[in-house]
C-alpha cells in the first residue's frame, strides 16, 4: 500500500510540475521544497531536468535541514497539525529511478527519530515554515 501511495504522489508531481508552483526552493543538490497549488501541500522533491520534480517526502513538510548525506523532514501528515512525523531521506541511495522506499526511512516518531539522529549524526533543522508548523 505504502509503495501504490509513493507512486501516485511521484506520478502527481510529474503531472503539475509544469503548472508552476506557490513555493519551489532549492534545499541542497537536486532536492527541492515544493508546494504546487497551496502551501499546505509543501513536500520535498527530487527535482529533474526541465523543472519537473518527483516526490521523495509527501505533503505536509514544514521544517527540513539538511547535510551533505541526508536530507531530514518534520511533516503534518495531510496537514493534520495534531500529528507530527519525521522523515530521513539518504541521498546517497537516491536516483531519478530509485523507488522512494530505498532511499526514504519514515514515518518516524520524535523517539524513533532522536534515536537515529545521534546514530546517523542527522542535521539540525535549519528551515522551518512557521506557517505550517
Amino acid at each position: 500500500m505504502r509503495h501504490l501511495r509513493i507512486a501516485a504522489l511521484s506520478l502527481v508531481s510529474l503531472i503539475f510540475c509544469g503548472c508552476g508552483f506557490v513555493h519551489d526552493e532549492r534545499l541542497t543538490g537536486d532536492y527541492r521544497l515544493i508546494a504546487v497549488d497551496t502551501l499546505e501541500q509543501m513536500s520535498v522533491s527530487l527535482g529533474l531536468p526541465g523543472g519537473n520534480a518527483i516526490g521523495r517526502i509527501e505533503e505536509t513538510v514544514f521544517a527540513v535541514g539538511w547535510s551533505d548525506r541526508y536530507i531530514v523532514a518534520k511533516q503534518h501528515p495531510a496537514n493534520n497539525r495534531s500529528v507530527t512525523s519525521f522523515f530521513i531521506l539518504d541521498m546517497s541511495r537516491d536516483s531519478t529511478y530509485a523507488d522512494p522506499s530505498e532511499s526514504v526511512t519514515g514515518i518516524l516518531s520524535e523517539a524513533e527519530f532522536n534515536n537515529l539522529k545521534a546514530e546517523l549524526k542527522l542535521p539540525d533543522f535549519r528551515r522551518i515554515i512557521e506557517q505550517l508548523e
